[in-house]
C-alpha cells in the first residue's frame, strides 16, 4: 500500500479555507460606516433634515451653515455668518439660527436672513429648540442659565426654568411643546409643558453628551458622545450602541426615523437609512 503523505494535504486544506476566507470576506459589509463628505469646518455645531425631503440637510458651524441636497454628497454655503450653535428648520420654509451673540431668521429656506429682535437679557444662546407644529413657539437655553420660551416668533420670551438644560430637543407633548433635555447630573430628561416641569428619564451613557436628536413623537432619541451614538427606540428609557469612527457632534433624525444623519468632530458625515442599523456609503 502507497503511504501519502500528510503535509501536501494539510497545506491543501490551509489554502482552500484561505480562499473560501477571503470569498467571505469580500461579501460582508464593511466594519467600518463610509463616511459620505469631510466638510472641513473648524467646529461641529448642529444639523437638521429640511421638512421637504430626507436627501435635503443643513449643517452648522461657527461661521454659517452649509446645505446638501443630494444627501450629503457635495454641501454648498448658504449666505450667512453667524455662530449656528442651534438650528431648525420648519415646514413654513423657515429656518431660525441661534449661538453665540446670535439669534437670526430666514422666512425663505435660507436665501434671505436678519437678525430677530427680542427682549432676551442675553443672545447667547447656547441650546435651542423650535416646536415641530408651532414654528413660532421656540425655547433657549443661554449660557449665563435659565430656559426662556416665546410664543410669538421669537419677540417676547418667558423664563420657564431658573436651571441648567444645556442640550435640548423639542418634541410633541400632550398639552403643546415638549422638551427633552440633557443635564450634566440628572441625565435625560422630559418635560410635556415647555420646560416649566422635567422627569428624569434614563442616565444613559452619554456623558460628555456633544448632541441631541428626537423624532417628533418623542419615541426614537440619539444622543451623541465622545466615543459612539445611543440610540433609543422607547422615548429614552433603554439604550443601545452604534460605534462611529469618531465622535458624533452634530446629529439630524427624520420625522419618521427612518434616516439619521451625524457629523463627526473630525467633520465627517455619516448617514443612515434604517434607522442606525446600517451606515453605507455615498
Amino acid at each position: 500500500m502507497r503511504h501519502v503523505s500528510a503535509r501536501p494535504i494539510a497545506v491543501a486544506m490551509i489554502a482552500a479555507a484561505g480562499i473560501a476566507f477571503v470569498a467571505w470576506a469580500a461579501t460582508r459589509t464593511p466594519a467600518v460606516p463610509a463616511a459620505w463628505a469631510r466638510l472641513g469646518t473648524q467646529d461641529v455645531h448642529s444639523l437638521a433634515f429640511a421638512p421637504d425631503a430626507t436627501d435635503h440637510l443643513y449643517f452648522g458651524h461657527h461661521g454659517g451653515i452649509l446645505e446638501t441636497r443630494d444627501g450629503g454628497r457635495s454641501w454648498t454655503a448658504l449666505p450667512v455668518s453667524a455662530d449656528a450653535m442651534g438650528m431648525r428648520p420648519t415646514n413654513d420654509g423657515s429656518i431660525v439660527i441661534a449661538g453665540h451673540e446670535v439669534l437670526v431668521a430666514s422666512p425663505d429656506g435660507g436665501r434671505t436672513w436678519a437678525a430677530l429682535s427680542s427682549d432676551l437679557p442675553n443672545i447667547d444662546i447656547h441650546a435651542f429648540a423650535r416646536d415641530p407644529d408651532d414654528p413660532r413657539r421656540m425655547c433657549a437655553y443661554l449660557a449665563a442659565g435659565g430656559v426662556y420660551e416665546t410664543t410669538d416668533g421669537g419677540t417676547h420670551w418667558t423664563l420657564v426654568l431658573d436651571g441648567h438644560r444645556p442640550i435640548l430637543a423639542a418634541i410633541r407633548a400632550p398639552g403643546g411643546t415638549g422638551l427633552l433635555g440633557i443635564d450634566p447630573f440628572a441625565g435625560l430628561a422630559r418635560s410635556d409643558d415647555g420646560g416649566r416641569t422635567w422627569t428624569t428619564l434614563s442616565q444613559p451613557e452619554a456623558y460628555p453628551a456633544y448632541g441631541l436628536a428626537a423624532t417628533p413623537d418623542g419615541q426614537t432619541v440619539l444622543i451623541g458622545t465622545g466615543d459612539a451614538l445611543r440610540r433609543s427606540a422607547d422615548g429614552g428609557r433603554t439604550w443601545e450602541t452604534i460605534d462611529l469612527p469618531s465622535s458624533p457632534f452634530a446629529i439630524a433624525v427624520s420625522d419618521d426615523g427612518r434616516s439619521v444623519a451625524v457629523v463627526t468632530r473630525s467633520t465627517e458625515f455619516f448617514r443612515s437609512d434604517d434607522g442606525g442599523r446600517s451606515w453605507p456609503g455615498p
